[in-house]
C-alpha cells in the first residue's frame, strides 16, 4: 500500500496479496515463528476452523494432504476467551502459514471455485491482517523463535450511539 493510500485511508487489504513474491516472503516469516497470539472474535475464529483444511483433509485443489498437514488448531482449552467474545487462540508458524496459504488460495482465479465473494473477503482481510504483522517481525536465533499478537478483525474506535 503507497502514502496516498495511507494518507486517504485506504483499507491495506483490498489489494492483498500484493504480490507473489510478496506472499512467499509472509509464509517465510510465519513459517519461522515459534507461536503467533492470534486475537479476533470467536466468530471469526470459529469460521477459520471450519474451512481452513487440517490435517488428513483434501486441500482445496483435490490433493489429499499427509499426516503431517500444517494446520493443527491448538486444544479448545489452549483458547482463552474474554468477556468481550473475543479471543486468544495460539498457533505455531507453520499453522499460521496455512491459514495465510488458505487465505491466498481461495481468492478469485481461472479455475471454478466452491468459496463465495463472503469467504473470499474474509479470506483477503485475515491474510492482509497477518502480513500486514508479519511485516514488524524480527527474525530471532533463539530455539523458539520470535512471538507475534496478530489482531484479524478490526476494532471498534467509536462509542455506540445508538440510544
Amino acid at each position: 500500500m503507497g502514502l496516498i493510500d495511507k494518507l486517504l485511508g485506504k483499507p491495506p487489504y483490498n489489494d492483498w496479496p500484493a504480490s507473489y513474491a510478496s506472499f512467499r516472503g509472509d509464509m517465510v516469516k510465519a513459517a519461522g515463528l515459534g507461536v503467533a497470539r492470534v486475537r479476533c472474535h470467536r466468530n471469526t475464529w470459529a469460521y477459520l476452523l471450519d474451512n481452513v483444511p487440517k490435517d488428513n483433509e483434501t486441500s482445496i485443489t483435490g490433493h489429499e494432504r499427509g499426516q503431517n498437514g500444517a494446520f493443527r488448531p491448538p486444544a479448545q482449552d489452549e483458547v482463552t476467551t474474554g468477556k468481550d467474545a473475543m479471543v486468544t487462540v495460539p498457533l505455531s508458524g507453520t499453522a499460521l502459514a496455512a491459514v495465510l496459504s488458505w487465505c491466498r488460495n481461495i481468492q478469485p482465479s481461472t479455475v471454478s471455485s466452491p468459496w463465495t465473494e463472503l469467504d473470499r473477503s474474509i479470506g483477503r482481510r485475515v491474510g492482509a491482517a497477518i502480513s500486514q504483522a508479519l511485516d514488524n517481525i524480527v527474525p530471532s536465533n533463539g530455539a523458539d523463535g520470535p512471538t507475534a499478537v496478530i489482531y484479524l478483525d478490526d476494532r471498534v474506535t467509536v462509542k455506540d450511539t445508538t440510544p
